[in-house]
């Protein structure tokens, strides 16, 4: 699952708007903040936060590519209305792509953002 650019968050005000009105779940790696949206016309909207604290250019760019690659795989799985932001941590940097789909999927599931299996 492509996320196209009108399925991302882009904006300063947008991405301050999650983290002040929504909820936030922290996991080992990652740091969820999510706000629900029923006049959402996109299954969800999704940011990512790198910031330096997680390492170099190249660093940060791997950890979104890989972070993709999860949301790739793990996208239709989620609930539809909502405003995701990403928060990585700094113990992102070492982690490989299983450790952070299995935590992604551990913060959906506390956070009941993912669909039913039925559903799904």
């Amino acid at each position: 699952m492509k996320l196209p650019r009108s399925r991302r968050i882009t904006r300063r005000a947008d991405f301050q708007r999650v983290r002040q009105s929504g909820q936030s779940i922290r996991g080992k790696h990652l740091v969820l903040g999510f706000l629900a949206d029923d006049q959402l016309d996109e299954p969800f909207k999704l940011g990512l936060i790198t910031t330096r604290k997680l390492g170099n250019a190249v660093t940060r760019n791997r950890f979104r590519r890989l972070m993709r690659g999860v949301i790739h795989r793990t996208g239709e799985k989620i609930r539809h209305g909502h405003w995701l932001v990403i928060i990585a941590r700094y113990s992102a940097a070492e982690a490989d792509s299983e450790q952070l789909e299995k935590e992604w999927k551990w913060l959906l599931h506390k956070a009941d953002l993912m669909k039913p299996k039925e559903e799904a």
